[in-house]
């Protein structure tokens, strides 16, 4: 694997300031989503062996010339009494009949949902992403 940063392969062809036609805007958003499907791919894959090499040098913090990697502990999870868990229903219950009954004060924007629907070996099935306007 080369240490520099390669362009996406379709990435010298694609001028974005020069797509004006909406298919071929929709086309190149379509190719970038599946280069990036297939770059997930890529890291799903290598992500244990990056884990256990990460854990091999055995420190919090590894710096390279490219980057910085820091350990971090993911959310800790807690078994709460039942008494706890009820109020956290009851807030849950409380919360979506205030947004039946009022509007938002932020969000609700218009995006576009892309999914590839590609079958080869080497490409997912199904990525569906959102593409915010």
């Amino acid at each position: 694997m080369s240490k520099d940063l390669q362009p996406p392969v379709n990435a010298d062809h694609i001028e974005i300031d020069r797509l004006l036609d909406p298919v071929e805007v929709i086309n190149a958003m379509i190719d970038l989503r599946t280069q990036m499907a297939l770059l997930e791919q890529q890291i799903q894959a290598l992500q244990p062996a990056f884990f256990a090499a990460c854990v091999a040098l055995n420190t919090d913090k590894i710096a390279s010339e490219r980057a910085v990697i820091t350990r971090r502990l993911t959310p800790g999870q807690w078994a709460y009494s039942p008494d706890i868990v009820e109020q956290e229903e009851l807030l849950k219950l409380l919360k979506r009949q205030f947004q039946q009954s009022h509007e938002p004060i932020a969000g609700r924007e218009v995006t576009w949902a892309v999914k590839l629907l590609i079958t080869s070996a080497t490409a997912p099935s199904a990525v569906s992403s959102s593409v915010g306007s």
